[in-house]
């Protein structure tokens, strides 16, 4: 399996969203977790090359998405 690319973890988050915005709470659960696992990947694929820049606009898209969730029902936040 090829690891995980920025855009891809970008879609994710993007998936994420959308779920969240349906309020489809379990395809979010399965969005989060594919997202765990690809972010994973394209850390231990990338290691200390990784663009930080890029990595830095990852973290607060994904922080931008906790923060708006913290009404969730079941506690995604």
């Amino acid at each position: 399996m090829p690891a995980a690319s920025l855009a891809a973890l970008l879609h994710d988050l993007t998936s994420l969203r959308q779920a969240l915005d349906r309020g489809d709470y379990g395809m979010a659960g399965d969005v989060l977790a594919g997202h765990e696992l690809h972010l994973r990947e394209f850390v231990e694929q990338i290691g200390p090359g990784a663009p930080l820049q890029a990595l830095r606009g990852l973290l607060q898209l994904q922080h931008l998405v906790e923060l708006d969730d913290a009404s969730v029902p079941g506690g995604m936040a």
